[in-house]
């Protein structure tokens, strides 16, 4: 068997059963988001979301919406493996982060439940492909996907910024640079003159709107849960 046909747990697997039980206190709802930290790679191997996580100044680069369907957890998570509907159980079984938060829309009533899930149920049959080059409008990336899902139901998280409001000018001068080997090699690309949803932090990004706000939190290196009261 090929190597890379063999499951690899990420670090959170050993957990998965507990970190579901703390959801659940939490009555997960359709339309709830998780912001995860990741440590996916880039084209040559650069540490792609540890740079978006440093750069923002935040834990978290990659953001998830929730739906829940006769009491089951879904991710609809959106990633370079295309769109996909997971049991958040099985969500949890390779991630390569450790550290995660959860949000909700402020003053969730049952018919945003209805929306939200009408609207991801037309995302999953869309099932758009992975937008490597985040400039694509028949693509998308993990944020945007949430903000897409979001939109359609009459809600506008924010979190948009060109990526010389995101890095440092110096850093984004390399960027660019490099931008044309992304392109040539691995046809992904970072574009210049096109807003990019983040998922930032309290203050600056998606995490700073004041739609939502935050119902817990999971701090992997101490494997402690924090539940906020709203």
């Amino acid at each position: 068997m090929s190597k890379k046909n063999v499951f690899t747990p990420g670090p959170l697997y050993e957990k998965r059963k507990q970190l579901l039980s703390n959801l659940e206190k939490l009555n997960l709802k359709t339309g709830d988001i998780v912001f995860n930290s990741s440590n996916v790679k880039g084209p040559f191997g650069i540490p792609f979301a540890k740079w978006v996580q440093k750069y923002t100044n935040s834990k978290y680069s990659h953001a998830t919406i929730m739906y829940v369907d006769n009491n089951e957890y879904y991710a609809i998570d959106v990633s370079d493996y295309g769109t996909r509907k997971l049991r958040v159980l099985d969500w949890f079984d390779n991630w390569d982060g450790v550290d995660f938060c959860v949000y909700r829309l402020k003053n969730h009533t049952i018919f945003d439940e209805l929306n939200f899930k009408d609207a991801i149920i037309r995302f999953l049959n869309e099932d758009p492909s992975y937008d490597f080059n985040f400039n694509d409008p028949n693509k998308y990336y993990c944020t945007e996907s949430v903000e897409r899902i979001y939109l359609d139901c009459g809600y506008d998280l924010g979190g948009s910024y060109l990526l010389k409001d995101i890095v440092p000018w110096w850093f984004c001068q390399v960027i660019l640079r490099f931008d044309i080997l992304f392109k040539w090699f691995s046809d992904s690309s970072l574009p210049s003159d096109t807003p990019i949803i983040i998922v930032g932090n309290e203050e600056k990004g998606m995490r700073a709107s004041p739609l939502i706000e935050k119902i817990y939190e999971y701090d992997g290196a101490t494997d402690t849960s924090n539940y906020v009261q709203s």
